[in-house]
């Protein structure tokens, strides 16, 4: 979890890319590039920019309530549900 809330925390004040994270965390590229995704697809980051392959994101409201449960030490678990019905 810490590498998720390094992540949120370095997005919280502003648009930021991936690769404005990769200076502001230390993390490699690779790990903050599956990071957005993830974050992404999870609702806690959204992007505001994108033109070709270049995208700035920003925390959705759902991103700041999960940054600051992680800062306060809450334990967060994620579930992931699929889809059964059949056509």
């Amino acid at each position: 979890m810490y590498e998720i809330e390094t992540i949120l925390e370095a997005i919280k004040d502003g648009a930021v890319n991936p690769g404005d994270a990769v200076i502001r965390t230390g993390l490699p590229r690779y790990e903050v590039l599956a990071l957005f995704h993830i974050l992404e697809e999870l609702g806690l980051i959204e992007p505001i920019y994108s033109k070709g392959s270049h995208k700035a994101f920003r925390l959705t409201k759902k991103g700041e309530e999960v940054l600051e449960g992680l800062k306060k030490g809450y334990e967060i678990s994620i579930v992931v549900k699929t889809n059964l019905a059949q056509s």
